[in-house]
């Protein structure tokens, strides 16, 4: 698997729980993929002063932190490049061509003699 670079966000309320952008945050942090907020809720949990944002490289984030909605980001980019890898594969490998064969068996019905 190759090295995806992903950038984090992690988030930290200076209280035990707060709510902002229709996210809870904690005291003990949560890390959240580039591009998890849109750019609205993102100012408002910049500009609020009980919460501390940092960004950083997904495999740099400190022990503690929930790291949960990153690693489910990074296997999801795992298995996009994946697939891509696998579609340009396919797209560059020769076609085995498969011939039919015949049976050299005649299909016969049964005429049963029955008339109206």
């Amino acid at each position: 698997m190759s090295k995806l670079a992903i950038t984090a966000l992690i988030i930290t309320a200076s209280v035990p729980s707060f709510r902002r952008a229709g996210t809870t945050f904690t005291d003990a942090g949560q890390a959240f993929p580039d591009g998890y907020f849109t750019d609205e809720q993102l100012a408002a949990i910049r500009a609020e002063k009980k919460l501390s944002v940092r960004e950083m490289p997904a495999d740099a984030i400190p022990e503690g932190i929930d790291a949960t909605l990153v690693t489910a980001a990074l296997t999801a980019a795992a298995a996009e490049e994946k697939t891509q890898a696998k579609k340009t594969a396919s797209q560059t490998e020769p076609t085995k061509s498969t011939g039919t064969k015949a049976t050299g068996k005649a299909s016969t019905t049964n005429d049963t003699g029955a008339s109206a």
